[in-house]
């Protein structure tokens, strides 16, 4: 499907305009009577013009805004102007906003512009009483246009029921789920079989608002079961009928909610939609399941379909309140030296071999606060907790959260929580060799005012490296993001640790930083979903306040890395992956500051900043 290349927008009025071509004179002609046809999707303007144009940008301005189209334009013979003028019929498709009164059209070509005002008094006609005035003039207008504009009048409007099959085009066409992205706009995913290319555009439609159409931020996907089913019949073999569509700014909660499919000869059919369901985790993992994209295909993917709307899904997700229970295990430290915040999801044991790991007199400086993401084992782990409690004797706090958060925002609920003058961030699968780990820790950000954060060496099973600070490598296979990379990763460290050495970025695996610091930075940045880039994301900001990020060597621990994790790893969890190097790229690596500027708008859709 080709969209059309009429564009359509609907903006303020400017208070400044660059200089505009020359007007030939004060008034080019007038517009006599106007109104707006629902059933064709836009404005009718009928008056006369001075002179004729073919290829001109037509805009209408109104008292609150303007609309801007590639307009539909038929020319008919007006006696009472003889050589002066000629009759005019303009149709410029809008969803039909209410953007106050009718002031006149503009004109504009690349070498002249015209004015065409509104005759006062003006005569805004309704539908009703505007089509068959508007009839009569195209039944006597020069040129293919008036047929055109004809058959766009005749259009039949939504009733209700489907009418794809009564095209005259073998089309076939239906959607899968609608899914609301906030305020961003919404997402479509169906599939559609046009074998003649018959298809001039696909656009949704609810209530009065159309959406842009379809095919101007979609991707294609994989349906093999559509091929399967229809393709014989219509005599096609290409399994990328499938779609994901994206639709900036449109609203799906609207009443009369459809599809409307118009062919490029001018016929229109319309398709029922389903009422968007799907929110939360439940609507990111159906966007992204089916996704397949080669490395070239990444960047314009996440920056048109997929990053705006997963964005604003999760933001709306984690703008509920994130109500939580805190229940304490033996009697913590009223005014402990640092706080550790342990996000529990999957493996409730960790809380268990954790505890066998941490020195007694070293935690009873501090405090230790476990947060539960994993709602459905609440009852699993305080029935553990209180076993931990007895055989370790560690005092520890539990706090559990109502519903699952993801890696971030679980943190966040922990960081409200905690009393100590610094703060740790660990995984739960993260087990120190010795004691002293944590002390040495605080003490290296006490005795370095410039040190803002500072993590842990990290090795694996083994005994080889697994994290010894991080950088930032471009991958070409991905779209050439910059990823966080491992130096020394799999390798054995040496001999003699020389302590605290600086690094472009730690993991947040183990991270320890001064709560004042933490608590104004606001945490790990939610924006970042289930879990990935959060950490170098926190790093970077820290970074751009003039502080630095190290690793303390001496104090090894083992990691045994996400197995704290035990979800299938499907495909679409790597894409979330991709879509969170997508934020972190286009937020701190943006090559181009128009770029850059355009990413933080689409960050502030739904923040209302």
């Amino acid at each position: 499907m080709t969209p059309p290349q009429d564009t359509i927008t609907t903006v303020p009025p400017a208070t400044a305009r660059p200089a505009a071509p020359r007007v030939t004179q004060s008034h080019d002609g007038y517009v006599d009577f106007f109104g707006y046809a629902a059933a064709a999707g836009g404005w009718l303007f009928c008056g006369w013009s001075s002179r004729r144009w073919e290829e001109a940008t037509v805009v209408a301005h109104f008292e609150r805004g303007r609309v801007e189209a590639g307009a539909v334009v038929c020319w008919h013979l007006r006696a009472d102007l003889g050589r002066n003028g000629v009759g005019m019929v303009a149709f410029l498709p809008h969803t039909g906003a209410n953007i106050g009164e009718f002031v006149g059209l503009e004109v504009r070509t690349p070498t002249y512009r015209l004015r065409l005002p509104a005759t006062r008094p003006l005569a805004h006609l309704r539908e009703t009483d505007l089509l068959p005035r508007v009839r009569e003039l195209l039944h006597v207008a020069e040129g293919a246009q008036g047929t055109k504009l004809l058959g766009l009048l005749s259009r039949q409007p939504y009733t209700g029921h489907d009418t794809v099959a009564a095209l005259p085009a073998p089309v076939e066409l239906d959607v899968d789920v609608v899914i609301q992205a906030g305020t961003a706009g919404a997402v479509v995913i169906g599939w559609m079989v046009d074998p003649n290319n018959a298809v001039a555009a696909v656009r949704a439609r609810a209530g009065g608002a159309t959406s842009t159409p379809l095919a101007e931020s979609w991707l294609r996907r994989d349906r093999a079961d559509v091929i399967e089913a229809l393709g014989e019949r219509l005599g096609v073999s290409d399994p990328r009928c499938g779609f994901t569509a994206f639709l900036p700014g449109f609203m799906a909660d609207g009443a009369r909610l459809h599809l409307e499919i118009e062919l490029k000869t001018g016929e229109i059919g319309h398709k029922r939609l389903p009422a968007p369901v799907l929110s939360g985790h439940a609507a990111i993992k159906r966007v992204l399941e089916g996704i397949l994209l080669a490395p070239d295909e990444i960047d314009a993917a996440f920056d048109r379909v997929l990053g705006p709307p997963l964005v604003a899904i999760n933001r709306a997700r984690l703008s509920r309140p994130r109500p939580h229970a805190l229940i304490d295990f033996g009697t913590p430290n009223p005014e402990p030296v640092c706080s550790v915040i342990i996000p529990l999801y999957g493996r409730m044991n960790f809380l268990h071999y954790q505890m066998a790991f941490f020195d007694p007199a070293e935690m009873a400086k501090h405090e230790l606060i476990y947060v539960l993401d994993d709602p459905p084992r609440k009852r699993e782990l305080l029935d553990l907790a209180h076993s931990v409690y007895r055989i370790f004797g560690i005092p520890f706090r539990v706090l559990t959260l109502e519903e699952n958060l993801g890696f971030a925002p679980a943190n966040n609920v922990g960081l409200t929580e905690t009393r100590g003058e610094y703060i740790c961030f660990l995984n739960s699968d993260v087990m120190p060799e010795r004691a002293g780990w944590l002390d040495q820790m605080v003490q290296d950000l006490k005795s370095d005012p410039g040190l803002g954060v500072v993590g842990g060496r990290l090795l694996f099973e083994d005994g080889t490296i697994q994290h010894d600070g991080m950088t930032f490598e471009r991958l070409p296979q991905l779209a050439n993001w910059p990823f966080p990379m491992h130096p020394g990763k799999g390798m054995q460290p040496p001999a003699e640790a020389p302590g605290l050495v600086e690094a472009e970025a730690v993991t947040g695996a183990c991270m320890v930083m001064a709560a004042p610091l933490a608590k104004e930075l606001g945490g790990f940045d939610e924006d970042f979903v289930i879990g990935d880039f959060e950490d170098t994301d926190l790093c970077l900001r820290i970074k751009a306040r003039g502080l630095r990020c190290a690793v303390e060597q001496r104090w090894p621990m083992h990691h045994l890395e996400r197995q704290s994790q035990v979800t299938p790893d499907k495909m679409w969890r790597m894409y979330v992956t991709l879509l969170n190097a997508w934020t972190h790229t286009r937020r701190w690596f943006a090559q181009d500051r128009i770029v850059a500027e355009a990413f933080s708008k689409v960050c502030q859709i739904d923040s209302g900043s």
